[in-house]
């Protein structure tokens, strides 16, 4: 098996069960929070630099956190269409704002425009602060069953085989722009909609978009940091992640009160 679809089947279910039971245990914010960090689009990067070599696999990610826009108009979407649909609708209208907006990026030659990625940034915490619905309550944390993790992480291997059928052949920008593609954010969201109703989902996809500022801020950083460190590069752009998702959620956690 080509060794990008071996890490991206394997590592998106072991993200979504990660990200399931934070969920089960600490509420549906961090189960967005761990779900936004770039784990899946870190692994499939990793996998490309071992097949394709650093440049292929640099070009890719520099392409990542321009494609983040794709995320805060996917993140948008469902938050606006959970008011309105089940979950099935609302997944549709997320996933058709997320491919206009991504491959609009990729073939409008905007997907490693570093200045929008940056801008990203702030997007996503104007979109987390701002822009999504608020929650009319708190969110009720419902039982997590053992055969509905694993549900979970079947459709998400069945989700990351898709996408990634579909875009290998597609070359590094919208490789890269779709790497950070929301794959637990179609999961975890559909289940929870479900499961705990429309103020868990909201609640959730602010911790996405938070957890999406770490993911950006990383993948800015890797290709500066490659330059000098090599592989080793990605111990300090995972410390970035790590701090500039921690960093972003306490920043909308003092917002809130």
């Amino acid at each position: 098996m080509d060794s990008v679809i071996a890490v991206k089947l394997f590592a998106g279910p072991l993200v979504i069960g990660l990200a399931s039971l934070a969920g089960k245990r600490w509420g549906p914010a961090a189960a967005g929070l761990l779900g936004g960090m770039p784990l899946i689009a870190a692994c499939v990067v990793t996998a490309l630099w071992l097949e394709h070599g650093r440049d292929y696999a640099l070009a890719a990610a520099s392409a990542a956190p321009a494609g983040l826009w794709a995320n805060i108009v996917y993140m948008l979407a469902l938050g606006f269409a959970s008011r309105r649909f089940g979950w099935f609708g609302m997944l549709v209208c997320g996933w058709i704002a997320y491919l206009l907006v991504a491959i609009g990026l990729a073939y409008g030659g905007l997907a490693h425009s570093v200045p929008l990625g940056i801008a990203a940034l702030a997007g996503l915490l104007i979109a987390a602060g701002l822009l999504l619905p608020k929650p009319s309550a708190p969110p009720r944390i419902v039982p997590l069953p053992k055969i509905e993790l694993a549900t979970r992480m079947l459709a998400a291997f069945v989700l990351v085989a898709g996408l990634t059928a579909v875009t290998l052949p597609l070359g590094p920008a919208l490789t890269g722009v779709l790497s950070a593609g929301p794959v637990a954010a179609t999961v975890i969201p559909a289940f929870t909609l479900a499961n705990a109703g429309r103020d868990a989902v909201l609640v959730q996809l602010r911790g996405f978009l938070t957890g999406l500022v770490g993911t950006g801020a990383s993948f800015l950083c890797l290709a500066p940091l490659a330059a000098h460190l090599g592989a080793w590069a990605a111990l300090p752009a995972a410390a970035i992640a790590l701090g500039a998702g921690y960093g972003a959620n306490l920043l909308m956690q003092r917002l809130q009160r």
